[in-house]
């Protein structure tokens, strides 16, 4: 999970109104075990989630958390390329998931 967002707190400017996410279907955000391994990679300033809020739908999602730093939010729109360390959290979860159905 990159950077999910926050849909429960007001958005900046540019996206959907809390009101307009609530009438598609986007919220509440659901905040039960999720029931396979996951790793949540979150933003120390990600304009569209707080970090504490992250680290909560981590614990609630019962995900791995992998705090990145200072790198806004994690798409395209706000500059981000290619993203190697991607590959190594793929890597992790798949091996998380293989520890999983051998237990």
């Amino acid at each position: 999970l990159a950077a999910p967002a926050d849909v429960e707190t007001p958005m900046p400017a540019g996206y959907p109104s809390l009101d307009q996410l609530r009438a598609h279907g986007w919220t509440p955000i659901p905040r039960r075990r999720l029931p396979f391994p996951s790793i949540l990679a979150a933003s120390s300033n990600d304009p569209l989630t707080q970090l504490e809020r992250a680290r909560g739908f981590a614990q609630d999602w019962g995900s791995q958390l992998v705090e990145l730093g200072p790198l806004g939010h994690l798409n395209p729109n706000s500059g981000h390329g290619p993203w190697p360390q991607a590959q190594s959290l793929i890597t992790d979860v798949l091996r998380m998931a293989q520890q999983a159905a051998t237990a």
